[in-house]
């Protein structure tokens, strides 16, 4: 099966190197510094078997779905109206470039300030450093949208609703997808430097407790657990979201 398929093979054989090579590496530190994969193991196992942990990662989730949710909302609505209006897109233009460069540790010291130590802080910065990202796929996917299709379409008297329905998200969801997939792995690692300095729980707060106390291997094994999770999340919902939205276009080609 896997000799069947060249690109699977790649990343069993990547993985496999990977690990040999960290588990090399981690013979000259100590466990505490740098655990070699079994003691990574291990320390997941005894991070986990908390009950608390879980509400933990579950207060950390639920940062990254309002952050998320808020960034696709407003970021895909200034991308549409930037691509379908010029003079829209003229005076939003500068606002994006600025947002994109506005150094994203900023915006959590400001958080603080503003807001507290509240669920607030995380969710704002991640909102204003992911939406301009969502915003600048979804505004180059709108000037691509083919403009004769359109035409076509009033030329048949649909209304606007019915354009922007059946005839611009259709063609906008390439983008839309990808800036889904963006937005998720920009989020998660806005949120958890969010909640390192503006909340008292969270998956953020338990790296910088660790931090504090030099315990590379539970940062690790935090860390390294919440990335797989949000791996898995992008492989089992959004691309399995993307494949049911494109399945028309395996019919086409059959």
């Amino acid at each position: 099966m896997i000799k069947g398929r060249p690109g699977l093979m790649a990343g069993v054989l990547t993985f496999v190197g990977f690990v040999v090579l960290w588990q090399v590496v981690s013979f000259r530190f100590l466990p505490a510094f740098l655990p070699g994969p079994q003691e990574l193991l291990s320390r997941l196992l005894v991070v986990y078997s908390e009950p608390s942990s879980y509400t933990v990662v579950w207060d950390t989730l639920r940062r990254i779905i309002l952050g998320l949710i808020a960034s696709m909302i407003i970021g895909g609505f200034a991308g549409l109206i930037m691509g379908l209006h010029r003079h829209v897109e003229a005076f939003l233009d500068g606002w994006i470039m600025v947002l994109l460069t506005f150094p994203a540790v900023c915006w959590a010291f400001l958080a603080v300030l503003w807001f507290g130590l509240s669920d607030v802080g995380p969710v704002f910065t991640t909102v204003l450093i992911v939406f301009p990202f969502v915003a600048l796929n979804v505004w180059e996917g709108t000037k691509a949208i083919d403009r004769e299709v359109i035409d076509m379409a009033k030329v048949y008297k649909a209304n606007r609703h019915l354009i922007v329905r059946k005839v611009i998200l259709p063609q906008l969801l390439p983008y839309i997808f990808s800036s889904m997939r963006i937005a998720l792995s920009l989020s998660w690692k806005i949120v958890l430097v969010g909640e390192a300095f503006a909340v008292g729980s969270g998956v953020g707060q338990k790296l910088m407790i660790h931090f504090e106390d030099t315990s590379v291997d539970l940062m690790l094994a935090w860390g390294v657990s919440f990335m797989i999770f949000m791996v898995l999340v992008d492989v089992l919902i959004f691309r399995s979201w993307e494949r049911r939205a494109f399945r028309w276009r395996h019919q086409v080609a059959t």
